[in-house]
């Protein structure tokens, strides 16, 4: 069962602050890790520490503007947890017929070092998830949708989600994105799409560990 109620209305002002930390935020840290050895040398700590910063702002932002209960960080409902154990089912589906029919598909999978060891898997399945969801399901997407409506939204914040991660439209991540993004439409919990994302990048993390699709 979907849940039927509507979004409630996010204030710009949110949207634009939420915006305006990360893209600041993250190009600090690229221009950091371009041009400062000492960037470059410590990359996971600078990323964990940069996903921390991240999620201390949006905290900020959310309980200065109240909107808990808005983004859908509240309690899930029990049509929310549907949304979640249908949407897990479909996917774990998916990817047992999908690595049964054609392995080889998965032979991308592999980490970079700074994701390496508890710190990056933290980072991977944890950090990562929570931050991403609030950007751009929390902040870009409900921006979107306030606009252009659901189908536009969608497909333009998973676009973007897979440009951030590897520069192109097309990617596992563009997947992903549309994924999240509907989870969160149906469900209308972030929550929902945070327990999904941090389920996919467990799964590619155990892939990359375990070498399932070599």
């Amino acid at each position: 069962m979907l849940a039927k109620h509507k979004f409630a209305y996010l204030p710009f002002a949110f949207l634009r602050a939420g915006l305006f930390v990360y893209i600041i935020l993250e190009l600090l840290v690229a221009l950091g890790i371009t041009y400062i050895p000492q960037f470059k040398h410590a990359e996971q700590t600078v990323i964990i520490a940069l996903r921390l910063l991240e999620l201390v702002a949006f905290i900020g932002l959310i309980y200065h503007y109240k909107l808990v209960q808005s983004l859908g960080l509240h309690r899930p409902s029990r049509d929310a947890i549907q949304v979640f154990v249908w949407v897990s089912v479909v996917c774990v589906g998916s990817f047992f017929v999908l690595y049964g029919l054609y392995p080889a598909a998965f032979a991308y999978i592999v980490l970079p070092a700074w994701l390496s060891g508890v710190s990056g898997l933290l980072l991977m399945v944890l950090l990562a998830p929570l931050v991403e969801e609030l950007i751009f399901r929390g902040v870009l997407y409900r921006m979107l949708r306030e606009q252009w409506g659901v189908a536009v939204s969608v497909a333009v914040s998973a676009a973007f989600f897979s440009l951030v991660h590897h520069g192109l439209l097309v990617s596992p991540q563009l997947v992903g994105g549309v994924i999240f993004a509907l989870a969160y439409e149906w469900s209308k919990s972030l929550w929902v799409s945070i327990g999904l994302h941090i389920g996919a990048n467990s799964a590619v993390y155990l892939l990359s560990v375990l070498d399932f699709a070599k």
